[in-house]
């Protein structure tokens, strides 16, 4: 029971490793930069694969590119905003302005490959 424990406490702590953002301050941080917004909710389990592969990718991403949260069930209108309607989804921001959007999971591999893509 306590290596259940043990691995639900880890699982919780990835998924909470980078910033939430809100409608209060998701302009502000996406503004000017290179961003990827992880758009899940805390009871999906490829969100949680996707919450592991962000912090693998974390180690080789390149350093003008920023990682952000939003959880869909307390920020539904962001996440309608932005046409998030499966789950897990990522999008890329470019200076503010959303360029590409990424539902499932991506491998680590897969993210940094997008990163140059959508980043150039």
């Amino acid at each position: 029971m306590k290596k259940v424990f043990l691995v639900f406490l880890i699982s919780l702590t990835t998924l909470f490793a980078y910033e939430e953002l809100n409608m209060n301050n998701f302009e502000s941080k996406i503004k000017g930069k290179n961003v990827i917004v992880d758009f899940y909710a805390p009871w999906c389990p490829p969100c949680k694969i996707v919450a592991n592969n962000l912090e693998d990718f974390d180690v080789s991403k390149p350093e003008n590119v920023q990682i952000y949260k939003v959880n869909v069930d307390d920020e539904l209108t962001l996440a309608k905003k932005y046409g998030v309607s499966k789950l897990p989804t990522l999008i890329y921001f470019k200076d503010g302005k959303m360029v590409k959007d990424y539902v499932g999971v991506l491998t680590p591999q897969e993210l940094l490959e997008a990163s140059k893509e959508n980043f150039k």
